[in-house]
C-alpha cells in the first residue's frame, strides 16, 4: 500500500515539477534586466536546464514504475520525483525573483505542495537507500522493447546471414551485406527501419557476433554519403566499412573548440586544388588515420559561419605533421596536427565551396548520436555494487542508491527514445539531450564512487584500484569531448525551453 501511495504522489510531483519548469522558462523569456531577457544569461539558462533534467529523469522513472510497479521501480521513481519537485519549486521561485516571493503568485503553493509530498513520503535519500538495498540483493528492472511480428523478416534474414559468416572474412561479408551500418542507405547499409535495426542488433548480440566499430568513420562517412560525389562515395565508403581506411576529424583548433565557427585554418586556391595551412588540435587517432575530414576557411570576408569549406585530407600528404599529446591518463589518443601548404585536390572537396558549415553539421549531428548511444545502467554500476561492504552505513547507501536510480532512469530514457522512434515521431523530445548530459556526468560519478569505496587501496595503481583510477581519469573527457556539459546545458535551455540565445 505504501508503494502504491508513493507512486501516486510521485506522479503528482512530476506534474508539479513540470509546472515549475514551464513557469520559470516562460518568465525568463520576457523578464528584462541589463537591457536583455534574463533567460539570455548563462546562469539562468543553466538553472532552468538543470530543472528540466531533474524533471525528465523523474518523468521517465515514474512512467516506468507505473508500467511495472515493483519495490525497486517505485524506490527509483520516488527518489527522483521528490527531488525534482523540491528542486524545481525552489528554482522557479529563484528565477521569478521578487515576483516569486509574493503571496499573489502561485509559485509558493507549488513549493508548499512539494514540501508536503516530501514530508509524506520521506526525503529522497530514504528512497535512494532503499534502491541501493534492493539492488544489492539482486533486484533489477530489465528493460527491453517488444518488436512484435514486424521484426520477424529481419530476424530470419539476419540469422541466415550470420550462418554464412566465415572466419577471416567476417568484416568484409558484413560490409558487403550492409550489416555494419544497417540504417545507412543502400548499397552501404540496408535502409533498415527502426524495427529492423533493433532486430538486427538483437540477433547479432544473441549470436555473439560483434559489429565492427568504425570509430571516427562513423561520423565522417555520413557526410560523404549525404554531400559527397559518386566518385568520393566509391573511393571512401566501401574501404572504410571493410576496415581498410581509418579516419580522424580535423575540426577543433586552439581558438575554436565549442565555438567551431571561429576556426582560422586557411585554404587558398591552387592549381587543381587548394593549399591548406594552419593548426588543428584535440584530434583523436590522427596518428593512425589514413584520411581526415577537415573544415578550413576559404573566404575570410564572409561572416564566421560562412566562407568555410569541407575537405578530405590525405594524412600522408607532404606538409602534414602529427604531434601526439600526452593525456592525463598517460596515453596519447589525441594530437596536434599542423598543415603547411598541404595540397588538397579539387576532387577532395565535399559539397560546395563556402558551404562547409552546413556540410560539417552533418558530421557533428552523427557524432552526437553515436556518442550518446548506449548510456544507462551497465557493468560500471554493477561493479560499484560489488564493492559495497556488508553493513554499509546510510551515507554509503545514499550515494550508491543515487547511482542506481540515475542509471535506471537513463536506461528508461533510452527506451522512451526508442519507442518514440518506433512510433514514427519526428525528431524531438527532451530525452536525447538530457541523456547525453546526464550519462557523461553519471559515468564520472560512478568512477569516483567506485574508487572511494576501495578506501586506502585507492591510493595506488597496483591491485584492484588500478582499473578504477584509469576509469576515473579517462572519464574526465566525457564532459568535454563532443560538446562540453556547459554548452549542452545551453543547448537544452535554448532548444528545449526556448530561452533566447546569446547575442
Amino acid at each position: 500500500a505504501r508503494d502504491g501511495a508513493a507512486l501516486v504522489l510521485s506522479a503528482e510531483a512530476v506534474g508539479l515539477a513540470a509546472w515549475c519548469v514551464d513557469t520559470a522558462a516562460s518568465y525568463a523569456k520576457v523578464r528584462e534586466q541589463f537591457g536583455r531577457p534574463i533567460g539570455q544569461f548563462q546562469a539562468v539558462k543553466h538553472r532552468c536546464a538543470d530543472m528540466l533534467v531533474a524533471l525528465e529523469l523523474a518523468r521517465g522513472a515514474v512512467w516506468d514504475a507505473a508500467r511495472a510497479p515493483t519495490a525497486f521501480t517505485v524506490a527509483v521513481a520516488t527518489s527522483l520525483s521528490v527531488h525534482a519537485a523540491v528542486l524545481c519549486a525552489n528554482g522557479c521561485i529563484q528565477v521569478l525573483g521578487g515576483v516569486g516571493f509574493t503571496w499573489e503568485h502561485d509559485a509558493h503553493l507549488y513549493l508548499k505542495r512539494a514540501l508536503s509530498i516530501q514530508s509524506l513520503l520521506g526525503q529522497p535519500r530514504v528512497w535512494r537507500r532503499r534502491a541501493a538495498q534492493l539492488a544489492l540483493v539482486g533486484e533489477r528492472r530489465e528493460l527491453r522493447v517488444e518488436l512484435g511480428d514486424a521484426a520477424d523478416p529481419a530476424r530470419h534474414e539476419t540469422r541466415a546471414f550470420i550462418a554464412t559468416l566465415e572466419k577471416g572474412r567476417r568484416r568484409r561479408q558484413m560490409a558487403e551485406a550492409g550489416y555494419i551500418a544497417p540504417h545507412w542507405p543502400k548499397p552501404w547499409g540496408r535502409d533498415a527501419s527502426p524495427v529492423e535495426q533493433l532486430a538486427i542488433d538483437e540477433e547479432f548480440r544473441a549470436a555473439g557476433v560483434r559489429t565492427p566499430h568504425l570509430a571516427v568513420g562513423a561520423w565522417a562517412l555520413p557526410t560523404i554519403i549525404e554531400h559527397g560525389t559518386p566518385a568520393q562515395q566509391d573511393r571512401f565508403i566501401g574501404p572504410t566499412l571493410r576496415g581498410e581506411l581509418n579516419w580522424c576529424q580535423l575540426f577543433s583548433e586552439p581558438g575554436a573548440g565549442s565555438d567551431l565557427a571561429a576556426l582560422s585554418m586557411k585554404a587558398v586556391p591552387a592549381d587543381n586544388g587548394w593549399l591548406l595551412s594552419g593548426q588543428k588540435v584535440w584530434t583523436s587517432m590522427a596518428q593512425d588515420a589514413d584520411w581526415g575530414i577537415c573544415l578550413a576557411r576559404t573566404d575570410s570576408d564572409r561572416p564566421k559561419h560562412e566562407g568555410i569549406t569541407c575537405f578530405l585530407v590525405d594524412m600522408k600528404s607532404i606538409g602534414v605533421e602529427v604531434r601526439p599529446l600526452r593525456e592525463l591518463t598517460g596515453a596519447s589518443l589525441f594530437n596536434e596536427v599542423f598543415l603547411s601548404d598541404v595540397l588538397v585536390p579539387d576532387d577532395c572537396v565535399v559539397g560546395a565551396v563556402n558551404e562547409g558549415w552546413r556540410v560539417g553539421r552533418t558530421t557533428l549531428a552523427n557524432e552526437r548520436v553515436s556518442m550518446g548511444a548506449g548510456a544507462g545502467i551497465g557493468p560500471s554500476v554493477d561493479a560499484v555494487l560489488k564493492l559495497v561492504p556488508d553493513g554499509a552505513g546510510e551515507a554509503t547507501l545514499d550515494t550508491v542508491g543515487g547511482l542506481v536510480a540515475e542509471s535506471q532512469a537513463l536506461a528508461v530514457l533510452g527506451v522512451r527514445m526508442t519507442l518514440r522512434t518506433l512510433a514514427g515521431a519526428a525528431e524531438g523530445g527532451a530525452e536525447p539531450s538530457v541523456r547525453k548530459l546526464v550519462s557523461a556526468e553519471h559515468d564520472q560519478r560512478t568512477q569516483e564512487v567506485g574508487l572511494a569505496l576501495l578506501g586506502p587501496e585507492g591510493a595506488t595503481v597496483d591491485g584492484p584500484a588500478g582499473a578504477w583510477i584509469s576509469g576515473l581519469l579517462w572519464s574526465r573527457c566525457l564532459t568535454i569531448a563532443g560538446g562540453t556539459s556547459e554548452i549542452q546545458r545551453n543547448v537544452i535551455a535554448e532548444r528545449l525551453l526556448g530561452l533566447p540565445k546569446d547575442p
